[in-house]
């Protein structure tokens, strides 16, 4: 059976039509209808819309989201592929392998192009450029390569043939064809394990030919997707030989997808092809905002045409009509960019009031200020209108981490004693936050990392380090014993630097002054000595004023910056491969959690363990000699050594 898109410029109108398909019993009473989205926020809106439609009684707003199953496509795809859990192509696992790749065959004619971004052909600046951009670069390549094989198979399927092209006829540009090269090696690699384009495509096969075993319902809906790669898109048409299946997008024009339609670029080695980005997303008329943002749409809608025309046959298409617009400027808006008006069109009878605030813009003079005036902005809008909801309210930021801390003070405070704003009484949920920003543990390690890397360690570093609430309760630290080591610091003039070692990389090895280590000494002999006869234990100056209560707090201090330096050398030794045992120590020895927050450490300690080349190094590979010799004899590829810098770059990325 075909599949069926469903199109509507609006996602609630889509949502409606999925309850309609829904509300209609499937032929097996106890098959549960597979919902495909693509993050929990659009399951819960997705839920939370079909529990109003789903099970309702006649005039009554009391349904139930019950019997649906809801799934994420990776995970959809990977049990229907029977994807390994440690599959080498996977992009985080990849990224070792073509850095063992680059490590090997840099200074080879076909990695000429990376070999001059990691700075090689200059001795001065090499290590340097090597350590900082070895691992991003690796990383970067890894996830483009992983992308061409879903989005583009026919291009990789081009490279592993031993042709340099695009897949559509056209030459890779000279500056790109080691891209192809490093793809030919990684297949040999990474073999026998199939690349994702031939897992994809051998599964689709097996699919059409009923040989893979289903435990799927008898309909399967794709809700709100505006990008599916066409390897997986394959899979899904030949799900659809078996199964009811469903493609419910958002396309902003009904106009739009018709002219798209009838103008489809140039196939494979069409003469004067062009790439297929250029061609979907150029028209010579129309809206230039849906121009500019319409591009995946397009490029989804060529990709449906392209493996229908492939596969089970041509496509049903529906287009759901929205409901009627008001006549407000936001009305008017949406209007030009379903019609895909180039300018608005010269119509008398669109006139706007004074009162109309559709679409308003608040100019505010930093993020807290918008924080407030958003707050302000909410509170009216859901007095004057009773039907608007909390949960038809979204609010979008550029940056989530800047504004986050702003709306927990602006927002969901009701239960602070002394706070009566009503605004305060508005729940909200934020989504697409870092590890480390809901993760304290996580942003030790991220911390101790950077001091490692940066490699000076200074007051500030440090002390910011301490307050961390993982880091108290490890040590017993209270607010006030911040407040005294901080100003010991300032005391005992320590600067920046954990010893005198430390200083080495800027050539100041043998000046120990100013240092954590010349400062704690102080601190120390201030707790054996008696300052009170002016007397000097050697070359250390007691401090003055240090009572018999500092005592615990001085131990507690050179405890901390012990551990701590133990860590750093072992981080900071050139290229380690003893990496993910410091960082293992690092929390082990500078964090504690309550009962309640232990899943902090444990989140932490299991992210650790995933790091590093793990499964990307496959045994039987009969690589023709790639990464042999040295320590790979012994079975670990030099990947396990990794710079301080490169440190951080895997931990930004694990906790991203």
């Amino acid at each position: 059976m075909p599949l069926t898109v469903h199109r509507a410029d609006r996602a609630d109108v889509l949502v409606e039509g999925l309850a309609r398909l829904l509300q209609s019993p499937p032929q097996d009473p106890f098959a549960l209808d597979v919902v495909v989205v693509a993050a929990a926020g659009v399951e819960r809106w997705v839920a939370q819309r079909l529990s109003h439609r789903l099970g309702t009684q006649t005039g009554r707003d009391d349904g139930i989201c019950a019997g649906v199953d809801f799934r994420r496509p990776a995970h959809l795809v990977s049990e229907l592929t029977e994807r390994d859990v440690d599959d080498p192509w996977a992009p985080d696992r990849l990224t070792w392998t073509a850095l063992e790749l680059f490590e090997t065959h840099l200074h080879e004619p076909w990695l000429a192009v990376v070999a001059r971004h990691l700075g090689s052909g200059h001795p001065d600046v090499e290590a340097r450029l090597r350590r900082a951009r070895r691992f991003g670069t690796a990383r970067r390549v890894a996830s483009l390569l992983h992308s061409y094989a879903v989005q583009r198979p026919e291009m990789v399927a081009a490279w592993r043939a031993g042709d340099d092209t695009d897949g559509r006829g056209q030459g890779l540009p000279e500056a790109a064809r080691w891209q192809a090269e490093l793809w030919r090696r990684l297949v040999v690699r990474l073999a026998p394990h199939p690349s994702p384009d031939r897992r994809l495509a051998e599964t689709a096969e097996r699919l059409r030919a009923g040989t893979v075993p289903l435990t799927l319902g008898g309909r399967i809906s794709f809700v709100g997707h505006t990008r599916m790669p066409r390897a997986e898109l394959d899979v899904v048409a030949a799900l659809g030989v078996h199964r009811d299946v469903h493609l419910w997008l958002p396309h902003p024009s009904r106009r739009r997808w018709e002219r798209t339609a009838g103008s489809a670029p140039a196939g494979k080695g069409a003469a004067g092809a062009t790439p297929l980005r250029t061609a979907l997303a150029a028209p010579g008329e129309g809206n230039l905002l849906l121009t500019s943002c319409g591009r995946d749409a397009a490029e989804l809608q060529h990709t449906l045409t392209t493996v229908a025309d492939a596969g089970p046959g041509p496509l049903e298409v529906e287009h759901l009509a929205p409901p009627e617009r008001p006549s407000t400027m936001l009305g008017f808006l949406q209007a030009d960019l379903v019609e895909d008006h180039e300018l608005a069109p010269a119509d008398p009878t669109r006139r706007v009031t004074e009162t109309d605030r559709s679409l308003q813009v608040h100019a505010c003079h930093g993020p807290a200020r918008q924080v407030d005036v958003l707050r302000e902005v909410l509170l009216g809008l859901l007095q004057d209108d009773p039907t608007l909801q909390l949960r038809d309210v979204i609010v979008m930021c550029p940056d989530v981490e800047t504004f986050a801390p702003l709306v927990h003070a602006a927002f969901g405070l009701d239960d602070v004693e002394g706070v009566d704003h009503p605004g305060h009484r508005l729940r909200v949920r934020l989504a697409d936050r870092a590890t480390s920003a809901v993760n304290p543990v996580a942003e030790v390690l991220q911390r101790v990392a950077a001091i490692a890397a940066e490699g000076r360690a200074r007051v500030a570093d440090v002390v910011d380090l301490l307050a961390l609430a993982p880091v108290r309760r490890r040590f017993g630290l209270s607010a006030d014993d911040l407040e005294q080591v901080e100003a010991w610091a300032g005391d005992t003039a320590i600067r920046w630097g954990l010893d005198a070692d430390a200083r080495a990389v800027w050539g100041l090895g043998g000046l120990a002054q100013n240092t954590w280590a010349a400062g704690l000494d102080r601190l120390a002999v201030s707790v054996v000595s008696d300052t009170g006869d002016g007397t000097r234990p050697g070359d250390v100056l007691p401090l003055d004023d240090l009572s018999s209560t500092d005592i615990d707090l001085v131990g507690r201090l050179h405890e901390l910056v012990d551990r701590l330096h133990r860590v750093v050398d072992a981080l900071a030794a050139g290229e380690t491969r003893d990496w993910r045992d410091a960082l293992t120590t690092a929390v082990q020895t500078l964090t504690d959690v309550t009962g309640d927050d232990a899943w902090q450490r444990e989140q932490v300690l299991r992210t650790i363990a995933g790091l590093g080349p793990g499964g990307s190094h496959v045994e039987g590979a009969d690589a023709g000699g790639l990464g042999s010799g040295g320590d790979d004899a012994e079975g670990v590829g030099w990947t396990d050594a990794l710079g301080p810098s490169e440190v951080v770059a895997v931990l930004d990325h694990a906790f991203a």
